[in-house]
Protein backbone atom coordinates (compact mmCIF):
# COMPACT_ATOMS: atom_id res chain seq x y z
CA UNK A 1 0.00 0.00 0.00
CA UNK A 2 1.37 3.49 -1.16
CA UNK A 3 1.97 5.89 1.76
CA UNK A 4 -1.57 8.62 2.10
CA UNK A 5 -0.98 11.65 3.39
CA UNK A 6 -2.75 12.09 6.76
CA UNK A 7 -5.54 14.77 5.80
CA UNK A 8 -6.64 12.46 2.97
CA UNK A 9 -6.86 9.09 5.36
CA UNK A 10 -8.90 11.24 7.98
CA UNK A 11 -11.11 12.33 5.33
CA UNK A 12 -11.82 8.82 4.28
CA UNK A 13 -12.28 7.52 7.59
CA UNK A 14 -15.22 9.42 8.97
CA UNK A 15 -18.01 7.44 8.70
CA UNK A 16 -16.37 4.64 9.62
CA UNK A 17 -15.11 6.45 13.05
CA UNK A 18 -18.68 8.01 13.46
CA UNK A 19 -21.01 5.10 12.81
CA UNK A 20 -20.82 3.94 16.57
CA UNK A 21 -20.65 7.42 18.27
CA UNK A 22 -23.64 8.92 16.26
CA UNK A 23 -25.66 5.54 16.63
CA UNK A 24 -24.85 5.82 20.60
CA UNK A 25 -25.39 9.63 20.30
CA UNK A 26 -27.77 10.54 18.49
CA UNK A 27 -30.92 9.06 20.07
CA UNK A 28 -30.00 9.61 23.28
CA UNK A 29 -31.97 12.67 23.88
CA UNK A 30 -34.91 10.57 23.24
CA UNK A 31 -34.50 7.90 25.57
CA UNK A 32 -37.09 9.45 27.93
CA UNK A 33 -39.60 9.96 25.21
CA UNK A 34 -39.02 5.98 24.07
CA UNK A 35 -39.33 4.33 27.28
CA UNK A 36 -42.67 6.30 27.94
CA UNK A 37 -43.53 5.01 24.13
CA UNK A 38 -43.18 1.22 25.22
CA UNK A 39 -44.28 1.78 28.44
CA UNK A 40 -40.78 0.32 29.96
CA UNK A 41 -38.76 0.64 32.81
CA UNK A 42 -34.97 2.87 32.95
CA UNK A 43 -33.44 0.15 33.36
CA UNK A 44 -34.47 -1.66 30.74
CA UNK A 45 -34.18 1.10 28.27
CA UNK A 46 -30.65 1.61 29.08
CA UNK A 47 -30.04 -2.63 27.41
CA UNK A 48 -30.36 -0.43 24.35
CA UNK A 49 -27.21 1.01 25.22
CA UNK A 50 -25.52 -1.32 27.64
CA UNK A 51 -26.38 -4.28 25.18
CA UNK A 52 -25.02 -1.61 22.54
CA UNK A 53 -21.79 -1.87 23.68
CA UNK A 54 -21.63 -5.47 24.46
CA UNK A 55 -22.21 -6.68 20.97
CA UNK A 56 -19.86 -3.77 19.55
CA UNK A 57 -17.56 -5.53 21.80
CA UNK A 58 -18.11 -9.13 21.09
CA UNK A 59 -18.85 -9.27 17.03
CA UNK A 60 -15.41 -7.24 16.33
CA UNK A 61 -13.84 -10.07 17.75
CA UNK A 62 -14.61 -12.27 14.53
CA UNK A 63 -14.86 -9.45 12.18
CA UNK A 64 -10.91 -8.34 12.73
CA UNK A 65 -9.86 -11.51 11.84
CA UNK A 66 -12.38 -11.75 8.87
CA UNK A 67 -10.93 -8.70 7.57
CA UNK A 68 -7.41 -9.70 7.83
CA UNK A 69 -8.57 -12.77 5.60
CA UNK A 70 -10.50 -11.04 3.17
CA UNK A 71 -9.55 -8.03 3.14
CA UNK A 72 -10.73 -4.05 4.29
CA UNK A 73 -13.33 -3.50 1.75
CA UNK A 74 -15.42 -5.98 1.76
CA UNK A 75 -15.49 -6.07 5.61
CA UNK A 76 -16.18 -2.41 5.28
CA UNK A 77 -19.42 -2.83 3.29
CA UNK A 78 -20.82 -5.78 4.85
CA UNK A 79 -20.76 -3.71 8.31
CA UNK A 80 -21.99 -0.64 6.08
CA UNK A 81 -24.67 -3.53 5.01
CA UNK A 82 -25.51 -4.31 8.40
CA UNK A 83 -26.10 -1.25 10.34
CA UNK A 84 -28.27 -0.17 7.38
CA UNK A 85 -30.27 -2.97 8.32
CA UNK A 86 -30.43 -2.17 12.14
CA UNK A 87 -31.41 1.84 11.73
CA UNK A 88 -34.27 -0.01 9.57
CA UNK A 89 -35.58 -1.76 12.31
CA UNK A 90 -35.19 0.87 15.34
CA UNK A 91 -37.11 3.39 13.43
CA UNK A 92 -40.05 0.78 12.64
CA UNK A 93 -39.45 -1.20 15.91
CA UNK A 94 -43.46 -2.14 17.30
CA UNK A 95 -42.31 -3.42 20.63
CA UNK A 96 -39.34 -2.65 22.88
CA UNK A 97 -37.34 -6.76 22.27
CA UNK A 98 -37.60 -5.46 18.61
CA UNK A 99 -36.29 -2.22 19.18
CA UNK A 100 -33.48 -3.78 21.07
CA UNK A 101 -32.93 -6.27 18.20
CA UNK A 102 -32.16 -3.25 16.15
CA UNK A 103 -29.60 -2.14 18.46
CA UNK A 104 -27.69 -5.50 18.30
CA UNK A 105 -27.71 -5.48 14.46
CA UNK A 106 -26.91 -1.63 14.26
CA UNK A 107 -23.86 -2.26 16.95
CA UNK A 108 -22.57 -5.23 15.17
CA UNK A 109 -22.43 -3.02 11.82
CA UNK A 110 -21.30 0.03 13.25
CA UNK A 111 -18.67 -1.78 15.64
CA UNK A 112 -17.01 -3.45 12.71
CA UNK A 113 -17.01 0.18 10.83
CA UNK A 114 -14.70 1.69 13.62
CA UNK A 115 -12.25 -1.66 14.41
CA UNK A 116 -11.80 -1.39 10.47
CA UNK A 117 -10.69 2.33 10.30
CA UNK A 118 -8.71 1.37 13.15
CA UNK A 119 -7.20 -1.40 11.27
CA UNK A 120 -7.24 0.88 8.21
CA UNK A 121 -4.56 3.80 10.13
CA UNK A 122 -2.32 1.04 11.73
CA UNK A 123 -2.64 -0.31 7.46
CA UNK A 124 -1.10 2.84 6.56
CA UNK A 125 1.09 4.55 9.59
CA UNK A 126 3.58 3.48 12.37
CA UNK A 127 5.12 4.56 15.62
CA UNK A 128 4.44 8.27 16.54
CA UNK A 129 2.32 9.28 13.44
CA UNK A 130 -0.02 6.21 14.05
CA UNK A 131 -0.38 7.25 17.56
CA UNK A 132 -0.55 10.96 16.09
CA UNK A 133 -3.19 9.27 13.77
CA UNK A 134 -5.16 7.60 16.44
CA UNK A 135 -5.53 11.10 18.44
CA UNK A 136 -7.00 12.97 15.51
CA UNK A 137 -9.62 10.16 14.70
CA UNK A 138 -10.88 10.58 18.28
CA UNK A 139 -11.38 14.23 17.39
CA UNK A 140 -13.27 12.94 14.38
CA UNK A 141 -15.12 11.20 16.98
CA UNK A 142 -15.73 14.40 19.24
CA UNK A 143 -18.10 15.53 16.59
CA UNK A 144 -20.70 13.19 17.77
CA UNK A 145 -21.06 14.40 21.26
CA UNK A 146 -20.73 17.91 19.99
CA UNK A 147 -23.70 17.87 17.47
CA UNK A 148 -25.48 14.51 17.12
CA UNK A 149 -27.57 15.37 20.79
CA UNK A 150 -28.82 18.58 19.35
CA UNK A 151 -30.04 16.78 15.75
CA UNK A 152 -31.12 14.21 17.74
CA UNK A 153 -33.26 16.61 20.13
CA UNK A 154 -34.56 18.41 17.47
CA UNK A 155 -35.32 15.63 15.22
CA UNK A 156 -37.29 13.82 17.97
CA UNK A 157 -39.38 16.98 19.27
CA UNK A 158 -40.51 17.52 15.46
CA UNK A 159 -40.02 14.54 13.50
CA UNK A 160 -40.62 11.84 16.45
CA UNK A 161 -37.79 9.32 17.57
CA UNK A 162 -38.27 7.12 14.85
CA UNK A 163 -36.54 9.47 12.62
CA UNK A 164 -33.15 9.82 14.74
CA UNK A 165 -32.75 6.40 13.23
CA UNK A 166 -33.37 7.26 9.83
CA UNK A 167 -31.15 10.35 9.86
CA UNK A 168 -28.38 7.50 10.71
CA UNK A 169 -28.50 6.47 7.31
CA UNK A 170 -26.37 8.90 6.27
CA UNK A 171 -23.44 6.76 7.77
CA UNK A 172 -23.06 4.16 5.03
CA UNK A 173 -24.32 6.39 2.38
CA UNK A 174 -20.73 8.64 2.89
CA UNK A 175 -18.88 5.17 3.36
CA UNK A 176 -19.66 5.00 -0.33
CA UNK A 177 -19.00 8.17 -1.19
CA UNK A 178 -15.91 8.52 1.12
CA UNK A 179 -14.14 5.84 1.85
CA UNK A 180 -14.33 3.62 -0.63
CA UNK A 181 -12.80 6.01 -3.62
CA UNK A 182 -10.29 8.04 -1.50
CA UNK A 183 -8.78 4.48 -0.02
CA UNK A 184 -10.40 1.60 -1.07
CA UNK A 185 -8.24 -1.41 -0.06
CA UNK A 186 -5.75 -0.67 2.30
CA UNK A 187 -4.45 -4.41 3.11
CA UNK A 188 -3.10 -5.88 -0.29
CA UNK A 189 -3.32 -9.80 -1.06
CA UNK A 190 0.04 -10.84 -0.18
CA UNK A 191 -0.43 -9.12 3.51
CA UNK A 192 -3.55 -10.82 4.22
CA UNK A 193 -3.79 -14.12 6.19
CA UNK A 194 -5.54 -17.22 6.14
CA UNK A 195 -8.40 -18.13 7.95
CA UNK A 196 -7.87 -19.55 11.17
CA UNK A 197 -10.33 -21.75 13.23
CA UNK A 198 -8.51 -21.71 15.96
CA UNK A 199 -9.13 -17.88 16.94
CA UNK A 200 -8.99 -18.28 20.64
CA UNK A 201 -5.28 -19.49 20.03
CA UNK A 202 -4.23 -16.29 18.14
CA UNK A 203 -5.95 -14.29 20.50
CA UNK A 204 -3.96 -15.71 23.33
CA UNK A 205 -0.82 -15.27 21.26
CA UNK A 206 -2.01 -11.12 21.19
CA UNK A 207 -2.82 -11.31 24.65
CA UNK A 208 0.79 -12.60 25.63
CA UNK A 209 2.49 -9.57 24.22
CA UNK A 210 3.70 -8.28 27.27
CA UNK A 211 1.97 -4.62 26.25
CA UNK A 212 -0.71 -5.50 25.04
CA UNK A 213 -3.09 -5.91 27.86
CA UNK A 214 -2.06 -2.65 29.85
CA UNK A 215 -2.46 -0.24 27.01
CA UNK A 216 -5.62 -2.22 26.10
CA UNK A 217 -6.58 -1.98 29.73
CA UNK A 218 -5.99 2.11 29.75
CA UNK A 219 -7.57 2.25 26.61
CA UNK A 220 -11.20 0.84 27.80
CA UNK A 221 -10.66 3.24 31.05
CA UNK A 222 -10.44 5.99 29.14
CA UNK A 223 -13.36 4.94 26.83
CA UNK A 224 -15.52 4.11 29.84
CA UNK A 225 -16.19 7.51 31.33
CA UNK A 226 -17.62 8.87 27.80
CA UNK A 227 -19.93 6.20 28.02
CA UNK A 228 -21.03 6.44 31.39
CA UNK A 229 -22.08 10.17 30.95
CA UNK A 230 -23.99 8.78 27.85
CA UNK A 231 -25.59 6.33 29.74
CA UNK A 232 -26.29 8.58 32.98
CA UNK A 233 -26.77 12.17 31.36
CA UNK A 234 -30.19 11.50 29.72
CA UNK A 235 -31.56 10.03 33.05
CA UNK A 236 -29.71 12.66 35.42
CA UNK A 237 -30.11 16.12 32.98
CA UNK A 238 -34.06 15.05 31.67
CA UNK A 239 -35.87 13.07 34.25
CA UNK A 240 -33.72 14.24 37.37
CA UNK A 241 -33.10 17.70 36.94
CA UNK A 242 -35.56 18.39 34.48
CA UNK A 243 -33.99 19.81 31.47
CA UNK A 244 -35.97 20.35 28.17
CA UNK A 245 -35.17 17.91 25.50
CA UNK A 246 -34.02 20.50 23.66
CA UNK A 247 -31.16 22.28 25.23
CA UNK A 248 -29.87 18.83 26.75
CA UNK A 249 -27.53 18.67 23.74
CA UNK A 250 -26.09 21.63 25.16
CA UNK A 251 -24.91 19.57 28.16
CA UNK A 252 -24.39 16.79 26.20
CA UNK A 253 -21.85 18.41 24.45
CA UNK A 254 -19.38 19.02 26.99
CA UNK A 255 -18.59 15.28 26.28
CA UNK A 256 -18.25 16.75 22.67
CA UNK A 257 -15.51 19.13 23.99
CA UNK A 258 -13.73 16.88 26.27
CA UNK A 259 -12.99 14.76 23.14
CA UNK A 260 -11.93 17.32 20.78
CA UNK A 261 -9.65 18.79 24.02
CA UNK A 262 -7.63 15.69 24.42
CA UNK A 263 -7.98 14.48 21.24
CA UNK A 264 -5.57 17.85 20.34
CA UNK A 265 -3.78 17.78 23.49
CA UNK A 266 -2.80 14.13 22.97
CA UNK A 267 -2.04 14.60 19.64
CA UNK A 268 0.25 17.48 20.03
CA UNK A 269 2.14 16.35 22.79
CA UNK A 270 2.31 12.28 22.26
CA UNK A 271 5.64 13.43 20.20
CA UNK A 272 7.67 14.88 22.87
CA UNK A 273 5.87 13.31 25.87
CA UNK A 274 6.09 9.77 24.01
CA UNK A 275 2.96 7.20 24.68
CA UNK A 276 4.16 5.75 28.06
CA UNK A 277 3.56 9.50 29.59
CA UNK A 278 0.69 10.61 27.61
CA UNK A 279 -1.14 7.70 29.09
CA UNK A 280 -0.36 8.47 32.56
CA UNK A 281 -0.77 12.14 32.02
CA UNK A 282 -4.56 11.19 31.08
CA UNK A 283 -4.86 9.31 33.94
CA UNK A 284 -3.69 12.09 36.14
CA UNK A 285 -6.47 14.51 33.87
CA UNK A 286 -9.03 12.21 35.07
CA UNK A 287 -8.34 11.43 38.48
CA UNK A 288 -8.41 15.57 39.07
CA UNK A 289 -11.70 15.65 37.34
CA UNK A 290 -13.39 12.77 39.54
CA UNK A 291 -12.32 14.21 42.83
CA UNK A 292 -13.62 17.66 42.12
CA UNK A 293 -17.01 16.22 40.71
CA UNK A 294 -17.05 13.86 44.16
CA UNK A 295 -16.29 17.00 46.53
CA UNK A 296 -18.59 18.85 45.02
CA UNK A 297 -21.53 16.29 44.98
CA UNK A 298 -20.94 15.87 48.58
CA UNK A 299 -20.81 19.61 49.19
CA UNK A 300 -24.00 20.68 47.19
CA UNK A 301 -26.02 17.65 46.03
CA UNK A 302 -26.39 16.80 42.27
CA UNK A 303 -26.68 20.28 40.02
CA UNK A 304 -26.41 20.26 36.36
CA UNK A 305 -22.96 22.18 37.35
CA UNK A 306 -21.37 19.72 39.40
CA UNK A 307 -22.39 17.21 36.78
CA UNK A 308 -21.08 18.42 33.40
CA UNK A 309 -18.14 20.69 34.51
CA UNK A 310 -15.96 17.75 35.88
CA UNK A 311 -17.10 15.87 33.19
CA UNK A 312 -15.29 17.94 30.79
CA UNK A 313 -12.03 17.01 32.84
CA UNK A 314 -12.85 13.43 33.42
CA UNK A 315 -13.37 13.54 29.48
CA UNK A 316 -10.51 15.47 28.41
CA UNK A 317 -8.37 12.90 30.37
CA UNK A 318 -10.06 9.53 29.08
CA UNK A 319 -9.64 10.43 25.77
CA UNK A 320 -5.85 12.09 26.23
CA UNK A 321 -5.55 8.32 27.60
CA UNK A 322 -7.12 6.24 25.19
CA UNK A 323 -5.67 7.65 21.99
CA UNK A 324 -1.93 6.78 23.11
CA UNK A 325 -3.16 3.56 24.82
CA UNK A 326 -4.70 2.46 21.68
CA UNK A 327 -1.54 3.12 19.80
CA UNK A 328 0.36 1.33 22.51
CA UNK A 329 -1.23 -1.35 22.20
CA UNK A 330 -1.68 -1.82 18.74
CA UNK A 331 2.45 -0.78 17.56
CA UNK A 332 3.85 -4.51 18.29
CA UNK A 333 1.30 -6.58 15.09
CA UNK A 334 2.07 -5.17 11.60
CA UNK A 335 1.02 -8.33 10.88
CA UNK A 336 -2.10 -9.15 12.89
CA UNK A 337 -3.54 -5.75 12.47
CA UNK A 338 -7.25 -6.47 12.41
CA UNK A 339 -6.69 -9.47 15.33
CA UNK A 340 -5.12 -6.71 17.42
CA UNK A 341 -7.82 -4.16 16.49
CA UNK A 342 -10.53 -6.28 17.24
CA UNK A 343 -9.65 -7.26 20.76
CA UNK A 344 -8.51 -3.95 21.89
CA UNK A 345 -12.06 -2.66 20.48
CA UNK A 346 -13.92 -5.86 21.98
CA UNK A 347 -12.32 -4.75 25.51
CA UNK A 348 -12.86 -1.54 25.68
CA UNK A 349 -16.44 -1.97 24.36
CA UNK A 350 -17.20 -4.91 26.60
CA UNK A 351 -15.88 -3.03 29.83
CA UNK A 352 -17.89 -0.47 29.02
CA UNK A 353 -20.81 -2.37 28.33
CA UNK A 354 -20.49 -4.06 32.05
CA UNK A 355 -20.13 -1.36 33.39
CA UNK A 356 -22.93 0.11 32.23
CA UNK A 357 -25.09 -2.34 33.06
CA UNK A 358 -23.41 -2.33 36.98
CA UNK A 359 -24.73 0.97 37.62
CA UNK A 360 -27.71 1.06 35.39
CA UNK A 361 -30.15 0.53 38.40
CA UNK A 362 -27.85 3.45 40.09
CA UNK A 363 -28.67 6.70 38.21
CA UNK A 364 -29.55 9.33 40.34
CA UNK A 365 -26.32 11.11 41.83
CA UNK A 366 -23.13 11.78 39.63
CA UNK A 367 -21.27 9.67 42.05
CA UNK A 368 -21.48 6.61 38.98
CA UNK A 369 -19.31 8.81 37.24
CA UNK A 370 -17.13 10.48 39.99
CA UNK A 371 -16.56 7.43 41.71
CA UNK A 372 -15.41 5.30 38.59
CA UNK A 373 -13.37 8.13 37.29
CA UNK A 374 -11.19 8.45 40.63
CA UNK A 375 -10.86 4.44 40.78
CA UNK A 376 -9.94 3.57 37.56
CA UNK A 377 -7.23 6.58 37.21
CA UNK A 378 -5.73 5.28 40.51
CA UNK A 379 -5.45 1.85 39.49
CA UNK A 380 -4.14 2.72 35.85
CA UNK A 381 -1.14 4.66 37.45
CA UNK A 382 -0.15 1.80 39.72
CA UNK A 383 -0.71 -0.29 36.60
CA UNK A 384 1.71 1.79 34.70
CA UNK A 385 4.40 2.21 37.23
CA UNK A 386 4.60 -1.56 37.99
CA UNK A 387 5.22 -2.53 34.35
CA UNK A 388 6.98 1.13 33.63
CA UNK A 389 10.22 -0.71 32.35
CA UNK A 390 8.14 -2.85 29.91
CA UNK A 391 5.66 -0.01 28.71
CA UNK A 392 8.70 2.28 28.02
CA UNK A 393 10.47 0.06 26.05
CA UNK A 394 8.22 -0.16 22.89
CA UNK A 395 8.26 4.29 22.70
Amino acid sequence: MNYVRLPIALIALIPLMLALPFGMDIYVPAVPKITQFFHTSDAIMQSTLNLFMVTSGLIQLIIGPLSDTFGRLKTTLVCAFLFTCGCLICAYAPVISMLIIGRVIQAMGASGLLMLGNAIVRDLYCDTELAIAYCYLNGVISFSPLFAPFIGSFIDVYYGWESTFLCLLFIPALTLLLYWPLLGETLPKAKRAAWNHNLFKQYLGIIQTPTFVPYAIASAIGMSYAFIFCTTSPVLLIKVLHVPEIQYGYYFCFMGVSFLMGSLMSANLVKYLGIYHSVRTGFIISLIGGIWMLIWHLYTGLTVNNFVWPMLVIGTGGIFTMGAATAGAMLPFSNQTGLASALGGSFRFIFAGIIGLLIANHIHTSLPLAIPAILFSIFGLILFETNAQTLKTTC
